[in-house]
């Protein structure tokens, strides 16, 4: 998987309508529900504002009035060819008078949303498993030596040692390389 590392805005004309694509790198739904507010502010006067968005295991499009699955659809379509998450595409029409049709609609919200892919840029989109390491003072320097390769967010020292790290998902050995150590594991 992948996701867009900058926020772009690009706009196509087609038979005199004019469609502006929105992307923008989300990780909450709170996030979705600004930039489709602050799109509907901003572009005032519009004939349809449809979106699609993908976050983690979830997904919604909508056609915002386009004859149902030939908007909100072809952009969902493109965000998932091209295997993007964490990822809002508005697509903004403003009518010009000249009916597309069902097809047409298909291939004009679909190639607004490439068209705008092409000017940003993607990286390879990380799974984390987060855990806290808990231990006592005497297994610092093991704990040390067994994280010295491994992404530590915080290391808190009171009572115990407690450090908490993250690490990629399909790189989670942390189970076994923590074994017969008696430093407890636990997952977050």
């Amino acid at each position: 998987m992948k996701t867009i590392t900058n926020s772009i805005s690009n706009e196509i004309i087609i038979k005199n309508s004019k469609f502006i694509c929105l992307l923008y790198k989300v990780e909450k739904e709170e996030e979705i529900k600004m930039h489709i507010e602050n799109a509907k502010k901003d572009f005032k006067d519009y004939t349809h504002l449809t979106y699609a968005w993908r976050i983690n295991n979830k997904q919604k499009y909508n056609d915002d009035g386009e004859p149902t699955g030939t908007a909100g659809l072809p952009i969902m379509e493109v965000i998932l060819k091209n295997d993007l998450i964490n990822i809002l595409a508005i697509v903004i029409r403003y009518f010009g008078g000249i009916k597309l049709g069902a097809g047409g609609l298909i291939r004009a919200y679909s190639k607004a949303c490439i068209e705008a892919l092409k000017l940003t840029t993607t990286e390879k989109y990380i799974i984390y498993n987060t855990y806290e390491l808990t231990t006592t003072y005497d297994k610092l320097k093991l704990l040390n030596t067994l994280t010295k390769n491994i992404d530590i967010i915080d290391k808190i020292f009171k009572e115990e040692i407690i450090y908490k790290i993250k690490i990629e998902k399909d790189k989670d050995n942390i189970e076994k390389l923590f074994s017969n150590t008696n430093i407890k594991v636990k997952k977050l």
